[in-house]
C-alpha cells in the first residue's frame, strides 16, 4: 500500500500541496480559541473573582469575544477549502481513471467486471482523497491539539502533567492492533462490495429474461448469498471498530481521575490554585481528545488505505498507446501476416495469413473460429502476441490510435446505442457533421422516413442500450453513425443476425452500394447473403488443425466453402 499511497500522493496531491499547507494554517487559527478560552478562564477565576481585579474583566471579555470570532471564520474557510478541494481531488482522479479505462486494451478492462470499475472509480477514489483532504491533515493538527495544552500544563505544574498524561501510552499499542485488523478486513469489504455492484448492474440489465425465465426466486437467492459474505467481512469489521472504540472510551475516564486523585488534594493544601485546577481539568480533555481522535482516524486510514491499490491498479491498465506515425489510406487494404491471439492461454489465431482488398469481403466459419477476434484487432482492441496487422502497407500498432479510429468504422452485431435521441445517437458518427448531413446519412441508409414517422423525429429518445427501438431499427442508426463517419474501412460483425427479413434485404443492400467505394468486411453465418465473386476468409475448423494458416481467396459463391 505505501508504494500505491505514495504514487496517489504524486500524481494528484502533490500540485495541491500549497493549498493543503494553507488550509493547515487555517485549521491552526482555528484553534485559537480552544487553547486561549482555559487561559482566560484561570485568569477570570483566580485574577477577577478570587482576586478581586476587577479592572481586568473587560480585557477577558474583550480578549474571549476575539478570539472566538477570529477561530469562527478560520474554522469556516478551512472548512470550505477543505470540501473544495476534496471536490477538485474528486473531478481529477475520476477522470484520469475513466480516461486509463477508455484508452487501455479492451482485454485488459474484460479482467475486471464493470461492477467492479465503478466501485474503484467512484467509491474507492472518495475513500483514498478523504486520506488526504481530511485524515492527514487531521493527524497533524491533532498533533498540535496535544502539544499546546501539554506545554500549558508543564509550565504550571510539570509533575501533574506528567503523572495525568502518561496514559495516553498504553492506548498506542491496541491502536495500532485494531488498525492493522482493520486493514486486513476492510480489504475484504472493498472486493466484496465491488462484487455487488457487478451483480446489481448486470442483474438489472437482464430484468426481461429473468422474468421470461422465472429466475426472480434464484435471482434473489444469488443476491442474498453476495450480501451474505459482504455481511461476515462488514460484521467482522465491525466488531474490531467498536472494540478499538471502547477501550478509547476509556482515554478520558482515566487521566480525569488521576487529576482528582493527585490534583484534589494539592487545591486543599493551597499548593494549586481553583483556577489552575480548572484549567489542567480543561487541558486535560484538549489532550486526550485528540488522542482519541488518533484511534478513530487511525482506524479510518487503516480501512480505508486498500483503496489506493484499488484505484492504482486501474492506472496499471495497459494502455493502446499506439505509435506516431500518420495513416495514409489510398486503397484500403488491409493484410494480416502470421498473426497470433489467445484468449486466457486459449489459441484462436494461429499464423493467421489474409488479405482484404476495396470492396465486399466476407469471413465465414465456425463459432470459436475468431471470425469477430480479426475485427477488434483490426481496431487495435487487443495487443497482437505475434505478427503483424497493416493497412495499405502500414502497421496499424505504429501508427496513431486516431488516425486508425478516423479511418476504421465498426457496425457490432449487437448495437451500441447511448440513451438519449436518435439524432445524436446518429451524431456521434462526426461530431462535426451537420444537421443536413446527419438527415443524409439516414437517407442512404433507409432510415430517415422511420424516424420523421415517429412524434419527434429526430429528437426521439432511444432509450437505455436502445430499447424502444426494434433490433432492425437500431442496426440501421448504427449503420448511418458509420456513414456518417464516412470511413475507408468499414467491419460489420453479424449486423443482420437479430432482425427481421425486410431490415436484412434493406440493410444488405444499403451495404452493397459501397463496395465500390470502401474496404468492407463482413462477418455472417448466412451463405445467401454472401455477393457472388467476393473475397472470402474461410476459418473452417479443419483446414485450422491441419495448418493454422488461413487464405483469402476470390471465388463465385457456388464455389465457396462454408464449414
Amino acid at each position: 500500500m505505501d508504494h500505491s499511497y505514495k504514487y496517489f500522493f504524486m500524481k494528484f496531491v502533490r500540485p495541491h500541496a500549497h493549498t493543503l499547507a494553507f488550509l493547515l494554517v487555517l485549521e491552526f487559527i482555528g484553534m485559537l480559541f480552544t487553547f486561549v478560552s482555559p487561559l482566560l478562564a484561570k485568569s477570570l477565576i483566580d485574577d477577577v473573582f478570587i482576586g478581586r481585579r476587577t479592572e481586568l474583566f473587560g480585557y477577558i471579555l474583550l480578549g474571549t469575544a476575539a478570539t472566538y470570532i477570529i477561530s469562527a471564520v478560520s474554522t469556516y474557510l478551512s472548512g470550505y477549502g477543505k470540501g473544495k478541494l476534496d471536490l477538485v481531488l474528486f473531478n481529477d482522479v475520476t477522470k484520469e481513471a475513466f480516461d486509463a479505462v477508455q484508452s487501455a486494451y479492451i482485454k485488459k478492462t474484460q479482467e475486471m467486471k464493470v461492477g467492479d470499475l465503478l466501485s474503484r472509480i467512484v467509491a474507492n477514489t472518495r475513500s483514498a482523497i478523504i486520506i488526504f483532504t481530511q485524515i492527514v491533515p487531521q493527524f497533524v493538527v491533532n498533533v498540535a491539539r496535544i502539544i499546546t495544552p501539554f506545554t500549558i500544563m508543564l509550565f504550571y505544574d510539570w509533575k501533574l502533567t506528567l503523572i495525568v498524561t502518561t496514559p495516553a501510552l498504553f492506548f498506542l499499542l491496541p491502536m495500532l492492533f485494531f488498525g492493522k485488523r482493520l486493514e486486513q478486513t476492510q480489504k475484504i469489504s472493498l472486493e466484496k462490495t465491488g462484487s455487488i455492484y457487478s451483480f446489481l448492474k448486470e442483474s438489472l440489465t437482464m430484468i426481461p429474461l429473468i422474468k421470461v425465465f422465472g429466475l426472480e426466486r434464484w435471482s434473489r437467492d444469488k443476491f442474498n448469498e453476495q450480501m451474505k459474505d459482504y455481511y461476515d467481512v462488514s460484521i467482522d469489521y465491525t466488531k474490531n471498530n467498536s472494540m478499538g472504540s471502547s477501550v478509547n472510551s476509556l482515554i478520558y475516564g482515566v487521566p480525569i481521575a488521576l487529576l482528582i486523585l493527585f490534583g484534589g488534594p494539592m487545591v486543599i493544601q493551597g499548593s494549586l490554585t481553583i483556577g489552575t485546577f480548572t484549567l489542567f481539568m480543561t487541558n486535560v480533555a484538549l489532550v486526550f481528545g485528540p488522542i482519541s481522535q488518533f484511534a478513530f482516524l487511525w482506524s479510518y486510514y487503516k480501512s480505508s488505505s486498500p483503496a489506493f491499490d484499488r484505484v492504482k491498479n486501474i492506472f496499471e491498465l495497459e494502455q493502446d498507446k499506439g505509435g506516431d506515425k500518420e495513416l495514409v489510406v489510398k486503397e484500403g487494404s488491409v493484410t494480416f501476416n502470421d498473426v497470433w491471439f489467445s484468449y486466457d492461454n486459449r489459441p484462436i489465431l494461429q499464423r493467421f495469413n489474409a488479405t482484404f482488398k476495396k470492396g465486399l469481403n466476407y469471413v465465414v466459419g465456425d463459432n470459436g473460429t475468431g471470425k469477430s477476434t480479426i475485427l477488434k484487432l483490426l481496431c487495435s482492441f487487443y495487443p497482437l502476441e505475434q505478427g503483424k496487422i497493416t493497412i495499405d502497407g502500414q502497421d496499424i500498432f505504429e501508427v496513431r490510435r486516431e488516425d486508425l479510429r478516423k479511418n476504421v468504422s465498426m457496425i457490432f452485431s449487437d448495437p451500441y446505442l447511448f440513451d438519449g435521441t436518435i439524432y445524436e445517437n446518429i451524431h456521434i458518427g462526426n461530431l462535426l457533421a451537420s444537421k443536413e448531413e446527419i438527415i443524409k446519412a439516414a437517407k442512404l441508409v433507409r432510415v430517415h422516413e422511420f424516424i420523421t414517422s415517429l412524434p419527434q423525429g429526430y429528437e426521439t429518445q432511444v432509450g437505455e442500450g436502445g430499447l424502444k427501438l426494434s433490433s432492425g431499427e437500431k442496426q440501421k442508426i448504427a449503420l448511418a453513425r458509420a456513414v456518417l463517419k464516412d470511413s475507408p474501412i468499414v467491419l460489420l460483425d453479424e449486423v443482420t443476425k437479430s432482425v427481421d427479413a425486410d431490415s436484412r434485404k434493406s440493410i444488405n443492400e444499403v451495404i452493397k452500394n459501397f463496395k465500390n467505394k470502401k474496404t468492407i468486411i463482413i462477418i455472417t453465418h448466412n451463405p445467401s447473403e454472401i455477393e457472388q465473386d467476393s473475397n472470402i476468409i474461410d476459418l473452417g475448423q479443419e483446414s485450422r488443425r491441419e495448418n493454422h494458416v488461413h487464405h483469402s481467396f476470390e471465388v463465385p459463391l457456388s464455389k465457396a466453402i462454408f464449414s
